[in-house]
C-alpha cells in the first residue's frame, strides 16, 4: 500500500539539514541552553531508523553519538524538529529513547527544537508510560533561547551555531558574525545558509546585508521556499498600505528603516573586523544621516585589508 507523501516545509528542513550537517550542534545547544555537559571527544551521525520490529517504522531527525578519546560511545542525542502539536509523538517519543539505549547501552537525551510557544509547551510536558516512576521529559529547546552568538571564533568552530543563532536573533551583528565562517564552507552550503539568514532577517535590515555584500539569490532551495514567501508578503502589505492610506508615512517608514538598516551594517561590520570599538565610534556611525554617506562607507569598510584601512574609513566618515 502506497503511504501519503508528507511535505516538508522550509523550516523543518532546513532545520533538520543543520543537525544532521553538524554533529556537534546538539550537544553545544545541550550545554549553552540546558547547561547539560557531556564530555566526549567526538561526535558521529548515526542512522535516523529506530526500528525495532519490521512492521513498524520510527525514524528521528536526527541522531548524534558522541564517543570518549578511545571511540568508547558515552551517550548519544535524539534531535526532533517540531513545527506543530503531534499527539502521537507522545507515543514514540519514548519508543525512540528506549530503543536506542537498547541498541547502544548508553545514556539517550531526547532534544526537541521548536520555533512554536506554543508547542514548547506542549513538548516539555512529562510523558507518563503508566509503570511507577517511569516517565519521559524531553529537553526543549524553543529556538527564541537559543544566545547571541557574536564572538567570531564560536562560529568558525561551528558554523552551524552560528546560523540556527541568526534565524534566532535577526539582528545584523549576529548575522555578520555568522557569515564570517563561511570562508571555511563548501560553497553551495555557504550560499543556502546565507539565503537562512537573509530570509530571516527584516527588510530593511536585509537590504543593508545585501548592500554590504552585493549578493543575489542563488540557491534553489531559498528561491522555492522564500520568494514565494516574499511576492505573498509584498502583495498583503501594498494592500494594506492601500486601504489604511498611509502611503506618506510608508515612505518615511521606509527611509528611516534604509537608513537605521545601513547604520547598523556599518556598526556589524566594525563590530566584526576592528579589534577596538569605542562609543565615540558608535556614536559618530548613529550621527550619519546621509543615505550616500553610509553607503560609501559600508563600501570603504567592505573593501579595508586590515585595521588600520578600516580604521582610517571609520575616521574619514567621522570627520565629513
Amino acid at each position: 500500500m502506497l503511504r501519503a507523501r508528507t511535505v516538508v516545509s522550509f523550516s523543518h528542513e532546513l532545520l533538520v539539514e543543520l543537525f544532521r550537517t553538524a554533529g556537534e550542534l546538539a550537544p553545544a545547544l545541550l550545554q549553552r541552553c540546558a547547561g547539560v555537559v557531556l564530555d566526549h571527544a567526538r561526535v558521529e551521525q548515526r542512522s535516523i531508523d529506530l526500528s525495532q520490529v519490521a512492521s513498524t517504522e520510527y525514524r528521528a531527525d536526527a541522531v548524534v553519538v558522541l564517543l570518549d578519546r578511545d571511540d568508547v560511545i558515552v551517550a548519544a542525542v535524539i534531535v526532533e524538529v517540531q513545527l506543530a502539536v503531534d499527539r502521537g509523538k507522545q507515543r514514540t517519543w519514548p519508543v525512540y529513547v528506549a530503543a536506542l539505549h537498547h541498541k547502544l547501552g548508553c545514556p539517550v537525551i531526547l532534544l526537541v527544537v521548536t520555533p512554536s510557544r506554543e508547542v514548547a509547551v506542549w513538548a516539555r510536558r512529562a510523558l507518563d508510560l503508566g509503570h511507577p516512576g517511569f516517565s519521559l521529559v524531553p529537553l526543549v529547546l524553543e529556538l527564541r533561547d537559543v544566545p547571541r552568538i557574536v564572538d567570531p571564533a564560536d562560529v568558525q568552530m561551528l558554523p552551524e551555531l552560528g546560523v540556527l543563532s541568526a534565524m534566532a536573533n535577526p539582528d545584523l551583528e549576529v548575522a555578520t558574525t555568522a557569515l564570517s565562517a563561511f570562508s571555511i564552507l563548501p560553497e553551495d552550503r555557504a550560499r543556502l545558509y546565507l539565503d537562512v539568514i537573509l530570509a530571516a532577517l527584516p527588510p530593511h535590515l536585509r537590504k543593508a546585508l545585501e548592500t554590504m555584500r552585493g549578493y543575489v539569490y542563488q540557491s534553489e532551495f531559498a528561491r522555492k521556499y522564500y520568494f514565494e514567501g516574499l511576492e505573498e508578503g509584498r502583495s498583503k502589505g501594498l494592500e494594506e498600505g492601500r486601504s489604511e492610506g498611509l502611503e506618506e508615512g510608508r515612505s518615511k517608514g521606509l527611509e528611516e528603516g534604509r537608513l537605521g538598516g545601513l547604520r547598523s551594517a556599518a556598526t556589524a561590520m566594525v563590530r566584526v573586523k576592528l579589534s577596538s570599538f569605542t562609543a565615540e565610534d558608535e556614536a559618530a556611525i548613529e550621527a550619519m544621516g546621509d543615505e550616500d554617506a553610509l553607503n560609501r562607507l559600508i563600501g570603504a569598510l567592505a573593501r579595508s585589508r586590515d585595521e588600520a584601512e578600516l580604521r582610517a574609513a571609520l575616521t574619514a566618515a567621522r570627520d565629513r
